[in-house]
């Protein structure tokens, strides 16, 4: 209404006036709230497009370097680094498909429902659904003006997405912790204690961490906005551009500082090859080795390492001991295994390397992941392509018509500026 109070005072009621014929500010309130939401998940979109390329590329170089994976938080098999830094990059491409989804809900153009049931003019919905840049039109009057599910699912995926930055931080502030010791932070994602000098605290990872409270508020809050409206417009919708703005806002800027990030950290990969040695994390693959190499049942394999496990912990020892091992398993239990083949299976490195089906640690494995996942990315950055020049296209051609708009005397040549190719 500002809008038009501003051109009816430059121009005159003539002009200004004639603007909000067949428009409501219920049709115009929602195609501007889809403008920007689509123009914001554009932006976030190529950003986690480039976390996953920085995961990707770390792994790469990391296919032979063996780690000790964690469930419960407690040791548990080995495992490559690139095995581990590829999956945080399986759940990122989820989470740009998730963002894609959204877009597409979003990407429906709601102009020319008018206040709820349309309009007895004889307007061209298709045509301003081209020149804006949509996909398709939002078809139904009555559901253009009063659902905002799109504003929902775009919540939801960035409240999703968010879960994944703050598992990521948490792993991040634990592992550079000393007692962990696997990974070291840039200083330009660290910072000191006032009082402590020895400090080098993760505060960007805390904060990465801490924003998932405001951005799931802004989700549940969008949820609790919808609930119970009746159709139709209600003045209710007006609370949304608060809870899309700052949601919109706080996720892009998270994610803009990942890439840098994963390139910076260094991987203390003395430490992570420490580790999978210390804690036992290769002793399911000798129940393994045993079961599909000498016939033990598993059950009983479980318990012949599980008591040599027992036996090295009490002696504060562990697989490094390899005449306690080969003595426990060949002279105690009477397995008929060669000194070369107990070793290969005591060894963390040599077990990761085997675990090549599909999905698994193995480097061949690994190597396979992450073609799939490069081929993924380019299927997402192919989509993104599209999305932004389909909109880029409409904008300059828009913005083309109206440096030519002010020449024109005719309808007739007001259509004509309009190319053919919007006007099918």
């Amino acid at each position: 209404m500002n809008v038009e109070a501003r051109l009816i005072k430059e121009v005159g009621m003539d002009f200004g006036g004639r603007m909000h014929t067949c428009r409501s500010r219920n049709d115009q309130v929602p195609l501007d709230s889809k403008l920007y939401t689509r123009r914001r998940l554009l932006e976030l979109r190529e950003r986690v497009a480039k976390v996953v390329e920085s995961f990707l590329g770390k792994a790469e170089k990391h296919l032979e370097d063996v780690m000790v994976s964690y469930t419960h938080v407690q040791h548990a098999q080995p495992v490559s680094v690139a095995y581990w830094l590829s999956h945080y990059a399986a759940v990122l491409l989820r989470d740009l498909e998730r963002l894609k989804r959204a877009y597409d809900t979003t990407d429906q153009n709601p102009l020319g429902s008018g206040a709820i049931a349309g309009t007895s003019f004889p307007i061209n919905r298709n045509l301003t659904t081209k020149l804006l840049g949509f996909q398709k039109v939002h078809l139904h009057g009555m559901d253009a003006t009063s659902s905002r599910d799109f504003m929902l699912e775009t919540l939801s995926s960035v409240a999703t997405l968010q879960s994944t930055l703050s598992r990521l931080a948490e792993e991040f502030i634990l592992w550079s912790s000393y007692e962990f010791r696997t990974l070291t932070l840039d200083d330009g994602f660290a910072m000191g204690s006032s009082m402590m000098p020895q400090k080098k605290n993760p505060g960007v990872l805390e904060l990465l961490r801490g924003r998932s409270g405001r951005i799931n508020g802004s989700l549940i809050a969008g949820f609790t906005l919808m609930k119970g409206l009746p159709s139709g417009y209600n003045r209710d919708f007006h609370e949304d551009k608060e809870i899309l703005v700052e949601s919109l806002n706080l996720i892009n800027r998270a994610v803009e500082v990942v890439p840098a990030l994963i390139e910076s950290t260094t991987i203390n990969l003395e430490r992570m090859n420490e580790l999978a040695f210390d804690n036992f994390a290769n002793a399911t693959e000798i129940a393994n080795y045993l079961v599909s190499k000498h016939n033990v049942p598993f059950r009983e394999a479980h318990h012949i390492v599980g008591s040599l496990v027992g036996d090295l912990y009490r002696k504060k020892e562990n697989f490094r001991n390899f005449e306690a091992c080969y003595d426990h398993l060949v002279n105690k239990h009477k397995i008929k295994a060669s000194r070369e083949e107990i070793q290969r299976v005591l060894e963390p490195k040599s077990v990761m390397t085997t675990y090549n089906s599909l999905g698994g640690t193995g480097p061949k494995a690994v190597g396979e992941i992450l073609n799939q996942f490069r081929q993924d990315l380019e299927q997402h950055r192919k989509l993104l392509t599209e999305d932004n020049q389909r909109v880029n296209s409409a904008l300059e051609t828009c913005r083309i018509i109206s440096k030519k708009a002010g020449a024109i005397t005719t309808i007739d040549e007001l259509k004509s500026l309009v190319p053919s190719a919007y006007r099918a």
